[in-house]
């Protein structure tokens, strides 16, 4: 019986670990400009909130999946679980500090939204951390995120 109490215990144990329950899923993160590792939009009015669903790596940073900046081609890849089920994913081109930029790719659940902008608030490039508010005037409003990125010349962390 002790076994089985153990077993199921270590059971439940494993799948607490896969949410960060430090992310309030129901609030906006605040628009930061220092690394904070936050990101969050309205989904057809909706809340989504990154974080919380298998985007960290073991030192609490974004994966090397999540933001990942091309130097070669000049542009920031995103791919954020918001969802246990899916993700918010999208391409910045040409992200510059204290400019717009255009949002391709935009993908919402595997559904694909319009192109939008993002406006760069930070670029930091020696501590890979990038800043931003993002949408499509549309379906995609009131995004914003505050994240390390990974590179190329960054070891994959996975």
């Amino acid at each position: 019986m002790k076994k089985y109490i153990l077993i199921l215990l270590s059971i439940i144990n494993f799948w607490s670990c896969i949410d960060d329950e430090t992310v309030d899923v129901t609030v906006m993160p605040p628009a930061t400009t220092t690394g904070e590792n936050t990101f969050g939009c309205l989904v057809d009015g909706w809340l989504y909130v990154g974080g919380r669903y298998r985007n960290w790596d073991q030192s609490g940073l974004w994966t090397s999946k999540s933001f990942f900046y091309d130097e070669k081609e000049k542009q920031l890849s995103a791919s954020v679980a918001v969802n246990p089920d899916f993700n918010i994913r999208f391409t910045i081109l040409s992200p510059k500090e204290g400019e717009e930029s255009v949002i391709t790719d935009i993908k919402f659940a595997e559904k694909e939204l319009e192109n939008g902008t993002a406006f760069i608030s930070r670029f930091d490039t020696s501590m890979k951390i990038i800043s931003g508010t993002f949408g499509n005037g549309n379906q995609l409003t009131n995004g914003r995120f505050d994240v390390h990125y990974t590179t190329t010349s960054t070891p994959d962390s996975n």
